[in-house]
């Protein structure tokens, strides 16, 4: 499912139109389309012992964040082309502990940018 929400990540969002898409806990969920500049994608699901984000997007690339019940985890330091990160207990950062996690990408040019990317938790990687 998914579906734009009025609340979201302040500092994430700020301004911009939020998707989103929910995933049964321990499916491994994603999303692919294009993001306009400002705008913001997202997909999450529950994690018990780690988690991994991945993502790709073309052109000038997109930042990618990994949030764990709305506190941010994880941070690309600018615009990638290609991500994955992983939070396990031996990763740095470490695994911040069991919950809802959150893979967002924002598109912070001024292009559109297609982006394709994935969450995935305890047992799916």
């Amino acid at each position: 499912m998914i579906r734009r929400i009025a609340l979201g990540f302040a500092a994430l969002a700020a301004g911009a139109g939020v998707l989103t898409t929910a995933s049964p806990a321990h499916a491994l969920a994603g999303w692919g389309g294009t993001l306009t500049p400002g705008s913001v994608a997202c997909v999450g699901q529950y994690a018990g012992t780690k988690v991994q984000g991945d993502g790709t997007a073309t052109g000038d690339g997109a930042k990618f964040f990994i949030y764990r019940s709305g506190v941010l985890a994880y941070a690309t330091p600018g615009r990638v082309t290609g991500w994955v990160q992983g939070l396990t207990s031996t990763s740095v950062p470490p695994f911040p502990g069991a919950g809802d996690y959150t893979v967002c990408a924002k598109n912070t040019g001024n292009a559109n940018t297609l982006v394709n990317m994935h969450i995935a938790t305890d047992g799916e990687f």
